[in-house]
This record gives structure tokens, sequence and C-alpha cells, in this order.
């Protein structure tokens, strides 16, 4: 008797610990009521989360660390998300919401994780929500054809650049309807050739990603243009003096790269509006807000 019970005892005591591990976060994925938040890459700068359920309310997840907040959407589908844990090493505080009416929302899930990063580059190296792309993707494809041969980072740069600004123009028609929450689709873009500083930002840094080359889609405001705007931010990676695409870059170091305003000067052919618009693509221009 005395073993049955002391045998009981070890089940209850297993059960208890796998409950707790399932909780609060086994390798890293913790599972609440009705969502789900996957750690389990958070050293390779992102995290997935999804709702447990299929459901029609609107969810929204928002992730801080220290004065840093950002806010997404969620899918009400039960598929994964993926987001960026784009704020460095230390603490980060996860939160998923519920809408429970007008723009009420309710606390579901809160984890509070601690990232420390592979490399402080790896969440722009990485598919995120707003940079969504797979080795499946067409857009991934064409990369691939673009830069067969090429071994140089800066080759791959300017020939994905030069793609990008040469084929896909702007949708002023888009850009006049677009809703809020939306999100590129990189092979719809590819496609349609044609997109808004959202898009033309998703895909550069997707295509880049796709070839080991760390690329950021920056939102913030341009003074030359006085709206929202998208853009990109690039991670260069050799010594000297670099030409490209009529900009020069030196350094181990971030530099800005506005695809969207040179795309209006290179489909131009015109040499001057072609200055004129690597002009505007001066950082002294740009106030970050975001970066993904």
């Amino acid at each position: 008797m005395k073993q049955m019970k002391k045998i009981t005892f070890i089940i209850m005591i297993m059960l208890f610990i796998a409950s707790f591990a399932l909780c609060f976060g086994a390798d890293n994925i913790y599972k609440g009521t009705k969502s789900e938040i996957d750690a389990s890459a958070s050293d390779d700068g992102y995290v997935k989360i999804k709702y447990l359920k299929e459901t029609t309310k609107k969810l929204k997840v928002i992730i801080e660390k220290g004065q840093g907040k950002y806010t997404y959407d969620l899918n009400n589908k039960g598929e994964y998300d993926t987001y960026p844990l784009q704020m460095g090493d230390g603490k980060y505080k996860i939160r998923v919401f519920e809408n429970i009416g007008g723009n009420r929302y309710a606390t579901k899930q809160t984890v509070t994780i601690t990232v420390k990063l592979k490399d402080e580059k790896a969440p722009f190296l990485a598919p995120n929500q707003l940079v969504n792309f797979a080795d499946t993707s067409e857009t991934i494809k064409k990369a691939a054809e673009l830069t067969e041969g090429k071994t140089d980072n800066f080759e791959k740069i300017d020939v994905i650049y030069d793609y990008i600004i040469t084929n896909i123009k702007y949708d002023t028609e888009k850009a006049n309807t677009v809703k809020s929450g939306y999100l590129p689709s990189i092979d719809e873009i590819l496609k349609t050739n044609k997109g808004i500083c959202f898009d033309y930002a998703s895909i550069m840094a997707s295509m880049l990603r796709s070839q080991d080359i760390p690329a950021k889609l920056v939102t913030g405001y341009s003074s030359k243009l006085n709206v929202f705007h998208a853009w990109n931010e690039v991670y260069t990676e050799e010594t000297g003096w670099i030409k490209l695409n009529e900009m020069y870059f030196d350094g181990f170091q971030w530099r800005l790269m506005d695809s969207t305003i040179a795309s209006s000067g290179k489909q131009s052919n015109s040499p001057k509006v072609m200055e004129y618009t690597n002009k505007l693509i001066d950082s002294k221009y740009y106030t970050k807000q975001f970066e993904y």
C-alpha cells in the first residue's frame, strides 16, 4: 500500500511538472488559454504567435522592451504570425489582446522573455509578418536568379535594387485606397509589377535577406514627401568606397536606400530626373519611427 501511494505521489509530481512546463514555457513555448507564444527562436531574432482557435474577433500583439513599443495585428485564423525582436538583447514583454467591442481590447496572454541574440543583425535576416518570404516564394526564386554567380554582396545589392527600381511602378490608386493593417504580399507585387512604398521596402528586404544580406524595413517620415513613408536600410560589409546606382557606400554600417523614390527617377529615362531623385535619397531628409 505504501509503495502504491509513493508511485501515485511521483506520478502526480510528474504531471504537475509537465503542466508547469506547458504553461510557463517548455523549450520557450508558452501556451495560454487562448493563444500560444513560441519564443524558441528568440536568439535568431523573432517570435511566433498564434491564437489557438479561429475567431471572428480582431486580435492584437504588443511587444515592449524598455521604452520601445511595437503594436501589431494578429491573424484570427488560428495560424502563426512571426514578429521581430528588433530592440536588441534584454527583457521583452509580449502581450496578446482580443477585441471586446469598439476600440477596447482585453489582455489574453502576457509573457516576459529574456533575449540574447546570436547576432545583433539577426532580426533583419529572418522573415516576419511585414517582410514575409519563404524559399518557395516566386520573389525569392527571382532574387536567386538575379544574383546567380555573384559572390560579392555589393553586386547582389546592386542587381536586386536595380531590378526593383526598373520594373516596379508606383501604384497611386492603391496608395489612395489602402486600409489600416495592410500587409504586403511580395509575390503579388512581383506579379503585378506595381506597389506602394511599403511594398517596395518589403520586397527589397525579402530579396536581400534571402541572400543573407541584413536589410531593415523602416517606416517614418520624409521631409521631402511630407507623408508617412517606408524605405530600407541595408548593412554593408566592405571597406573602401563602393559606387552603387549612383550612390557611394563605405565601411561596415547601415545605409539608407529608398527604392520608391529611385524608381521614379530610373523609369523617367531622364539623367536630370535621376540625379535629382538621388539627391532626395539622403538620410538628413528621413526621420525613422519604426524598423522591422
